[in-house]
Order: C-alpha cells, then structure tokens, then sequence
C-alpha cells in the first residue's frame, strides 16, 4: 500500500478533539506524497507564511477544492506551488462523480511524476479536502476503509462527510452494480458511527477563532 499505511484497528480519538484551530492550518501528512491542511488564507500575511511552511515540507503542487475564494495568482507569484483548482461548495449534499473524476484524473497526472509532492485543502480542511484525499488514495489503490483510518489519523478533524459518495463512485467506476455500491456506502456510514466526530463543532471552534 504505502510507507503510511494503518493498522486496520480501531481509531482511539475524540469526538471533540483537542484544540481543533491547532490542527487548522497544520500540515497532515496521509502518505509521504499526499498532505492536507486547511486552505491558503486571503489574509496575505497569514497565507505567505503558510507557503513559506508548505516549501519547507516539500509541497509542490496544491490542489483546493473549496469554491469560496481562489489565490492562484497570489499563490504562484509568491511561491514555487502549482495550483490546481477544483472547487465546489460545502452543501453537505451529494457529490457529483464527476468531481471526482476531476480530482483523480488531475491527482493521477501529477502524482505519476516521482517529484511531485501534493497538498489537498478545503477551507477548513474537515470535509471537502479530506474527502478529494480519499478519492486521490482509492485511485492510488488504497481501500476504502484503510484510507479512511490514515485520513483520520493524519488529521483527526477530517470528518470526510462526502466519504460515501466517494466510495459509491469508485465502485461504480469500476464496473460494480447498484447494490455494490450501496454496500460500500453503508460501511464507510458503519466506519463513521464507530468513529465519530463532531464536525458542527469542529468546523465553529474554527470559525470562531478567525
């Protein structure tokens, strides 16, 4: 699988975990090409700080999926980050298949080159960023459930809410039926109710403090 890969054991953390703005901004490493965090801030200040940490851990390419704001241009002025933008909205409805596609087709290219070092971010990096990670990991041929404890256990504030509609599109895209599909959405729901996380109250600590 990869050099970051988790015991299939149960997760020990909080629901509520501790400090969430800490883990806000921090860098997560899933795998060792593979990082998450929460997005480049529109704060210049803040944000070339954040680049300047992202260049010292190696990141080469980012990739944000929320669609609030974009600072590619900021952003490659400023650092030697490639961005590439794949926005929606945190609606908490279903995911479209065709996002993943964009994030796999787009993960795929740069992770084939051995230099490539990929930062994944939402806003708050709790649902959109973890999310796209699970559907980069699956088409990098993890399994679901394994991808699910790495993510958690990088960033034990990914709530990776649009984990089903991942799992249900990877089955789909490869070749698998209807009631598969349910199946592998009903045991990522069975993984999150034996790992929960508050997310409401993740994601409002967090916007509180900004």
């Amino acid at each position: 699988m990869t050099t970051y890969e988790i015991p299939l054991n149960s997760l020990d953390l909080p629901r509520r975990p501790l400090d969430p703005v800490a883990w806000w901004r921090r860098v997560c490493f899933v795998t060792d090409r593979i990082a998450m965090s929460g997005g480049i801030s529109p704060n210049h200040k803040i944000a070339l700080q954040q680049l300047r940490e992202w260049e010292a851990a190696g990141i080469t390419d980012y990739m944000p999926v929320h669609i609030e704001f974009d600072e590619q241009v900021f952003i490659e002025e400023n650092s030697s980050i490639r961005v590439h933008h794949i926005g929606v909205d945190d609606d908490l409805r279903q995911r479209d298949p065709a996002w993943f596609d964009a994030i796999r087709d787009t993960a795929d290219v740069l992770l084939a080159d051995e230099d490539v070092v990929l930062m994944v971010t939402c806003w708050v990096g709790c649902n959109r960023g973890p999310s796209a990670t699970l559907a980069i990991l699956l088409s990098q041929g993890w399994d679901v459930l394994p991808a699910l404890r790495a993510i958690r256990s990088a960033r034990p504030i990914a709530a990776t809410i649009y984990a089903p509609d991942a799992a249900a599109w990877w089955v789909q895209r490869n070749g698998g039926s209807p009631s598969e599909m349910t199946k592998a959405m009903q045991e990522v729901r069975d993984w999150f109710d034996r790992h929960p996380l508050d997310a409401g109250w993740v994601i409002g600590r967090i916007h509180y403090a900004n």
